[in-house]
């Protein structure tokens, strides 16, 4: 966090709490997206950074640059990413969707035009945005903070885990208790069967793929809240860090989302606080990842999994 924070090396239990959830509600909203892709399209991606830089960097080029309203200007950056998470899916996913069932069609043809589709779209941003990071103006994300004694509280470490966790609650909600979960519990099970039973599969990918965009702006917003800075490469180190995440929290499981975030967060302030090396904190959150994986495979909320007929 910008000015004082847990990672400065000081800061009391509370500050460096509340430091833990805006960072753990960053990772969490980035590795949502990650998560309903993975858990419904049964793909991994590597674009999905690039669309979180394309986010932070368009929200402070409408705002820093044309001027807009620091609220439109975030709300169109939002939009812009489900727009082109949308895209990703179809330059990358859909040629490859339906061509084998072999785990070279299923999973590393999809990985590795991910990989493409995403350099494609950096060198854009690059040509377009530059490389030079971009800022929002100070007086527009500059939020006073509480002062409760000897206490110091920022209120927007407070405001972006509470959407964090009310969207964890909201998406749980809608993928077990409406028509549109069941449905999409059903592409995850069976595209094919889904199929039989009448569901449009490929809007059902493509809703999910606009709703891991949104996601991924929300966390690209909640970076620019916390930190104020952003380039074309800010995401790259985000989206390794989130591989960890949804395997900790558990494969395909959006409340694991939450617990994978608050656990990595946890680890890397705690760590840089208390390492003798600052730069040891990520180590650990790797080795964390290891000992999971050897202790519980499927994360602390996955369950094991089954073959499907997908």
């Amino acid at each position: 966090m910008r000015g004082r924070s847990a990672q400065s090396g000081g800061g009391t239990s509370m500050e460096v709490t509340f430091h833990i959830f805006a960072l753990a509600a960053i990772y969490g909203l980035f590795a949502c997206g990650l998560t309903l892709i993975f858990g419904v399209m049964d793909v991994l991606t590597v674009a999905h950074a690039t669309v979180f830089a394309f986010a932070a960097v368009f929200s402070m080029y409408l705002v820093g640059e044309l001027g807009f309203d620091f609220w439109l200007g975030c709300l169109c950056a939002v939009v812009a990413a489900g727009g082109v998470s949308i895209l990703v899916d179809r330059i990358a996913f859909r040629p490859l969707r339906y061509r084998a069932q072999s785990a070279w069609g299923k999973h590393i043809g999809p990985l590795l035009t991910s990989l493409g589709v995403s350099t494609i779209f950096l060198g854009i941003m690059r040509a377009w945005f530059g490389i030079d990071p971009r800022f929002f103006p100070n007086e527009m994300v500059e939020i006073e903070p509480i002062v409760i004694g000897d206490q110091i509280i920022q209120p927007i470490g407070i405001a972006l885990f509470a959407l964090f966790a009310a969207l964890v609650v909201l998406l749980t909600y809608a993928l077990k208790r409406t028509r549109w979960g069941v449905e999409m519990r059903a592409v995850a099970e069976s595209t094919h069967t889904a199929a039989l039973f009448g569901i449009n599969v490929e809007r059902r990918f493509m809703e999910i793929m606009a709703l891991a965009g949104v996601l991924a702006g929300l966390a690209a917003i909640a970076w620019g809240f916390a930190f104020n800075i952003a380039s074309p490469e800010t995401g790259a180190w985000l989206e390794v860090k989130a591989f960890a995440l949804i395997i900790i929290g558990g494969m395909g499981s959006i409340p694991g989302s939450l617990v994978g975030a608050i656990v990595i967060a946890a680890i890397e302030v705690l760590g840089t606080l208390w390492l003798p090396e600052p730069g040891m904190a990520p180590l650990m959150v790797f080795a964390a990842l290891i000992v999971i994986l050897i202790v519980r495979p499927q994360g602390f909320l996955g369950e094991r999994v089954k073959e499907g007929a997908r």
